[in-house]
């Protein structure tokens, strides 16, 4: 990783601490979306945290079990997230028999939790996706809430999904390490888009100034 790939990889793990702060002044005046989407950022902020100090305070060879994590909280926050804004009970359904079929993975592969489950994350990925697509659809119609946090959603993880469609190929040793950080590069750089969208969602349409 180059010295501007890791400057960048440092302003996200600030961003991811930072911007909750920011979303918890509004939390209790606010509806249940934003209480949603504000414990979304706390917990992922929490983890990128643990990622980050894991391996450089604590030295761990590797981080890698924290995106099972990562990924599964994701995707349970953001499923009643768009409860919230689409108005759509049967996403709880399709939350549950997700969440049987990821549990379903854990259970007959036992080392999958020190392996990238690219299975688990692209389709949870992708589910997420679909629901930002019908929102956007849906915000045609008039004016919705969290529409500019909806595009960095559905631009974000649409990449990432894609990116790392194949499974194991940014861990695989085959692969040449140049084409592996490009790939990460990529995500790392597309990440930093969509939190500077939720930034500007909050100076919009939540910032203190405007909520007066």
């Amino acid at each position: 990783m180059g010295n501007w790939a890791e400057f960048i990889a440092d302003l996200t793990v600030y961003f991811s601490l930072f911007y909750p702060i920011l979303y918890l002044k509004g939390f209790a005046v606010n509806n249940r979306a934003f209480k949603v989407f504000t414990l979304y950022l706390i917990v992922i902020g929490l983890i990128q945290l643990l990622m980050r100090i894991g391996v450089q305070v604590f030295e761990w060879e590797s981080n890698l079990f924290l995106s099972h994590y990562y990924f599964i909280i994701q995707f349970i926050l953001l499923s009643i997230f768009y409860v919230e804004l689409l108005k759509y009970k049967w996403i709880y359904v399709i939350l549950g028999l997700s969440i049987c079929l990821l549990g379903y993975q854990y259970i007959t592969d036992e080392d999958l939790y020190f392996k990238y489950n690219a299975l688990g994350m692209f389709f949870t990925q992708i589910i997420i996706v679909v629901y930002a697509l019908l929102y956007m659809y849906q915000s045609l119609t008039g004016s919705k809430e969290f529409t500019i946090v909806n595009v960095g959603i559905f631009m974000y993880l649409l990449a990432s999904a894609l990116i790392f469609a194949s499974g194991n190929l940014i861990f695989n040793i085959d692969v040449p390490e140049s084409f592996s950080n490009l790939l990460l590069d990529i995500n790392l750089i597309l990440f930093l888009v969509y939190q500077i969208l939720i930034f500007i969602e909050w100076w919009k349409n939540y910032s203190v100034l405007k909520t007066k």
